[in-house]
């Protein structure tokens, strides 16, 4: 969009008024006055601010383009000028996404290019969980006389988006299965793929099972088993309650958002193996087509029982989408939430052979209760806890070294608690981790 000033109006007005009073006292000086300012709208009138969309080119790179939600993301932005004139004042803002934020450097620039000269503007950003598209460049040209603008969007080529995600591609599971097909190596063999052991024949057994090599040698019977993968019943339990709104800095991820960021991840991979899976928020209390209804017997739980359906996944990303929306940064809430549910009312509601993965920064007491309770009644449980890095405060130390201890008192209860980076990858975390060996039906 070209736009040009109007500031010299006054001065041609000025001009026009001082060369007629020249002319009507015939003072030659006051008409050679006149001539300045005219000289400078004349020259006004005659540059103009250049097209961008031939003028500029851009780029974009963002290092790296795909992370984890939390570390910092680098992007450069080159602006080359493709004409073979010099542009005096060349103006620009590169379209950040409005849900991340500028935490070093600045995506806004003002220069001066040179014919064919580029130049780059680099600024960080903090990622956050999800795909993230970037808006196009707004650049502005102006003459040398400042007098015309030209402003227009270019769309940079290079990278779009930024993304941030976890997609574990290990997590450790206990043994306590279900008798369905799945991913989980069982403890006995039977039909699959993985050779498991070999015992003596018994009628019926299939003829493909037969071991016979060993009957061509030794004229013996015998029958190959193999070992069977069953499915489990997992519920991601995401700790989205007040107590767990805490970051280690006001442009960082909260705990909450970086549980929701990884219980979307697991379940994901939890039922791409074909494992049933649920989710519960607590502290959620209003979550559409997830929430039970509130009875005078229990409290309402906002939660998806366990199953493998799309339907399933749709409800779960819907009840993990309103758990992101209880963040509310810069509250400190060291004390248990007098609405925190009351465990028997999640574990009536749990089949015996449910395994827990309960994702909580453990910054109260809550979750160790919970997962005391859980672990009481027969059920595996794993905890992974977000190592948030507490503010150089002595309530931030307190808080650190509390949490500590819950994670110590976990770990006595013979419970697996993944203490893990959020900076990095969840695989580093999860590969330190032998898989808990839960209780069983015998």
């Amino acid at each position: 969009m070209f736009e040009r000033s109007h500031r010299w109006t006054v001065t041609v007005g000025v001009a026009l008024v001082v060369t007629a009073t020249g002319l009507w006292v015939g003072a030659p000086v006051l008409l050679v006055a006149a001539m300045a300012p005219l000289g400078f709208v004349a020259y006004s009138a005659l540059t103009s601010a250049p097209p961008v969309e031939s003028a500029i080119t851009c780029q974009r790179t963002v290092t790296p383009e795909r992370t984890v939600p939390g570390n910092r993301v680098t992007v450069t932005l080159s602006v080359t000028n493709r004409r073979d004139a010099l542009l005096s004042d060349v103006r620009l803002v590169d379209g950040v996404p409005d849900e991340l934020a500028v935490v070093d450097g600045t995506p806004r620039a003002g220069v001066t290019l040179r014919s064919g000269e580029t130049t780059r503007v680099t600024y960080t950003l903090r990622a956050r969980y999800g795909t993230f598209e970037f808006t196009p460049v707004t650049v502005q040209t102006r003459s040398l006389s400042a007098d015309s603008t030209y402003t227009a969007t270019l769309s940079p080529a290079g990278d779009a988006t930024v993304q941030a995600t976890y997609d574990p591609e290990t997590y450790p599971l206990a043994s306590q299965t279900l008798p369905l097909a799945g991913a989980i190596p069982a403890d006995h063999g039977s039909e699959g793929l993985e050779f498991h052991g070999i015992r003596s024949y018994e009628p019926g057994d299939p003829a493909s099972r037969i071991n016979w090599r060993q009957y061509a040698r030794e004229r013996v019977l015998s029958t190959i088993e193999y070992r069977q993968e069953e499915a489990a019943e997992v519920l991601v339990v995401v700790d989205a309650r007040p107590a767990a709104a805490v970051a280690s800095r006001d442009t960082a991820p909260t705990a909450i958002e970086r549980c929701v960021a990884l219980a979307d991840d697991l379940t994901d991979s939890l039922l791409a193996d074909r494992n049933r899976v649920g989710v519960l928020a607590l502290g959620v209390e209003d979550a559409p087509l997830a929430s039970e209804p509130r009875s005078d017997e229990g409290t309402a739980l906002a939660w998806v029982p366990p199953a493998n359906t799309r339907r399933v996944r749709t409800r779960m990303r819907q009840l993990l989408d309103a758990a992101a929306a209880t963040v509310q940064p810069g509250r400190d809430h060291a004390t248990r939430d007098s609405t925190d549910p009351p465990p028997v009312e999640l574990i009536d509601r749990l089949n015996r052979r449910t395994q827990i993965m309960l994702l909580s920064p453990l910054h109260d007491a809550y979750p160790v209760e919970l997962t005391r309770q859980l672990t009481a009644t027969g059920h595996a449980v794993t905890v992974f806890t977000p190592a948030i890095t507490a503010r150089t405060t002595p309530g931030g130390q307190l808080t650190t070294a509390q949490r500590h201890l819950r994670i110590a008192e976990l770990t006595a209860q013979d419970t697996t608690v993944i203490d893990w980076d959020p900076t990095d990858a969840p695989d580093t975390a999860f590969e330190r981790h032998t898989p808990a060996r839960g209780p069983t039906d015998e």
